[in-house]
């Protein structure tokens, strides 16, 4: 699958300003096409949407931790 023909149309009708902080980032971080789609994503979600993401990763994280917790534990 050619990720690049998805990640372009969603960059295209991005906000300007979103625009340039998504391209500042890969700028500076280089990203393949998989993180890139995952930042056009994340930079055309609405605040809900944005909302819903943040809860994803924090439970991500705390699971993560605890993971690490139980494993130093055993």
């Amino acid at each position: 699958m050619n990720l690049a023909s998805l990640i372009e149309p969603i960059v295209e009708r991005l906000p300007e300003d979103r625009r340039k902080i998504m391209e500042a980032l890969v700028a500076e971080f280089g990203p393949g096409d998989d993180q890139r789609l995952l930042l056009a994503l994340v930079a055309a979600a609405n605040k809900r949407e944005r909302r819903l993401i943040r809860i994803l990763l924090r439970d991500m994280e705390v699971q993560e931790e605890k993971d690490r917790v139980e494993r130093e534990n055993q």
